[in-house]
């Protein structure tokens, strides 16, 4: 997940603050955790993270692009780091392992509530729909080399599976899994995508 440069996309103007962008995030991470989605205000944030609301309106013309923002931009933060030519099981194993990293504390609870959320706000549930596009296949390559058999519904199944099981242990239980638990579940999840009925 490499970061994007749009920088050549923005405007005219003053640059855009990377450290500002982090406090952003973390202040917004910080409020669902601590308020739920529904506290998650413009002004709020501008107040925890010691911004103005021009400050956010120039970045996110909406809550559910900020929310994206989130998840996007702490996903690739947090990206794992190894040589492209790693063996599938290695990376998969690394994703999972990305996983516990970003919800092991408060965004875990803050993440609880945007799925909750996006039961009942469509803007919500695009957002975590988009941000699904943009991990999956991250997962799904690593999958897919060690299941070339399966198909892509199995493969996406799998991965599914594994990342929700991870997330539940994490965020939801409060128990990271341990290396050799995460080595399960991804075995798992290959043994999942090996059992696609004929």
């Amino acid at each position: 997940m490499e970061a994007q440069n749009d920088e050549t996309q923005r405007k005219p103007g003053r640059p855009r603050s990377l450290d500002r962008d982090v406090q952003i995030r973390e202040a917004a991470w910080q409020l669902i955790a601590d308020l739920g989605c529904g506290a998650l205000t413009f002004e709020a944030i501008a107040q925890a993270a010691g911004c103005s609301r021009s400050t956010l309106y120039r970045r996110f013309p909406s809550k559910a692009e900020l929310i994206l923002h989130l998840l996007d931009e702490t996903a690739r933060a947090f990206a794992p780091g190894f040589a492209i030519n790693a063996p599938p099981r290695e990376k998969l194993l690394a994703h999972a392992n990305t996983l516990v990293k970003i919800y092991r504390d408060y965004r875990g609870v803050a993440f609880i509530h945007m799925f909750a959320a996006s039961r009942s706000d469509k803007a919500i549930a695009d957002a975590i729909g988009a941000h699904a596009a943009f991990v999956l296949p991250h997962y799904c390559e690593p999958l897919r080399a060690l299941v070339p058999s399966a198909s892509e519904d199995v493969i996406h199944f799998a991965v599914r599976t594994l990342i929700g099981s991870v997330i539940y242990h994490v965020a939801a239980r409060g128990d990271p899994a341990s290396e050799q638990e995460l080595d399960r579940l991804v075995g798992a999840a290959i043994y999942m995508a090996q059992s696609e009925p004929v």
